[in-house]
C-alpha cells in the first residue's frame, strides 16, 4: 500500500479506537496528535486526507471535531481486519445468523440470465433455482459479513448483452441445514445487511420458510 493508504487506514484506525463503539468521535486536532505521537499539523492534514476522500464526514464544534467514519471508511478497517483473521486463524467456516426477509424480485431476473448460470455451472458446482433467497443479517452477524464482504470468494465475471451490462459478482460457497447453497454479492454494491443466497432448491420450499424465519447460514472456506 502507499504512504495516503498507510495514512489512512492508521488515522482510521486511531480514530475508531478513541471512539471505541461511538459512532459520533468528538475529537481535537491535538489530542489525534498526542494518540498517534504525530506533530498537529500532520494529524490536521490526516483528517483532511480522510475527509477528501470520503472515509469520515465532519462537523466542526468549537475547538473540537465530531467526526463519524463511513462505511468506505469502515470498508478499510474491516479489510485489513479480514485479511489479518486469514493469516492469523485460517477460519475454516464462517457463520452468519439472519432473519428471511422479502425481495422485490431483482434476484430472479439477474440469477436467470445465460452469463450468469454458465458459470454458476462451471465455477459453484451447480445451476440454482432462478431467485435468491434474502436473510436480514443479525446485528450480532455483522462483523462477520462485513469480513465476508471484503474478501475476495469466487469471481463470477460480468458481461454485456443487446441492452445492457452486467457487473461482476463474487460468491462463497456454504449450505443451510444440510443444503449446498452459496452467497453472492456484487463486487460494486454499497454495503447492505441482507444478504442473498442461491441454491439448486427452492429454500423457502425445501425448509417451509416464511418471514422473520431465523437461518444460520455456514459458508466455507477456504478464504481469501
Amino acid at each position: 500500500m502507499g504512504d495516503t493508504i498507510d495514512n489512512s487506514y492508521w488515522t482510521l484506525k486511531a480514530l475508531k479506537s478513541l471512539g471505541g463503539t461511538r459512532s459520533l468521535i468528538s475529537i481535537s486536532s491535538s489530542e489525534l496528535a498526542e494518540y498517534m505521537k504525530i506533530s498537529q499539523q500532520s494529524a490536521s492534514r490526516f483528517i483532511l486526507d480522510l475527509l477528501r476522500d470520503g472515509y469520515i464526514i465532519r462537523q466542526m464544534n468549537g475547538r473540537k471535531q465530531d467526526i463519524s467514519i463511513t462505511e468506505k471508511g469502515m470498508s478499510v478497517l474491516v479489510k485489513e481486519y479480514a485479511d489479518l483473521s486469514v493469516i492469523l486463524e485460517k477460519p475454516i467456516k464462517m457463520k452468519l445468523h439472519g432473519n428471511v426477509q422479502s425481495g422485490l424480485g431483482e434476484g430472479r431476473y439477474y440469477i436467470s440470465r445465460k452469463g450468469y448460470i454458465v458459470q454458476f455451472q462451471e465455477k459453484l458446482g451447480f445451476i440454482p433455482f432462478l431467485g435468491t433467497l434474502n436473510l436480514k443479517i443479525k446485528s450480532g452477524s455483522e462483523l462477520s459479513l462485513r469480513k465476508l464482504r471484503s474478501m475476495d470468494g469466487i469471481h463470477i465475471d460480468g458481461f454485456v448483452t443487446d441492452d445492457r451490462t452486467y457487473g461482476p459478482v463474487k460468491t462463497f460457497l456454504g449450505n443451510i441445514n444440510g443444503i449446498k447453497c452459496a452467497v453472492i454479492f456484487p463486487e460494486r454494491s454499497v454495503y447492505s445487511d441482507v444478504l442473498e443466497v442461491i441454491s439448486v432448491e427452492f429454500l423457502r420450499d425445501s425448509l417451509s420458510l416464511k418471514d422473520g424465519d431465523e437461518l444460520l447460514v455456514e459458508v466455507e472456506g477456504p478464504f481469501n
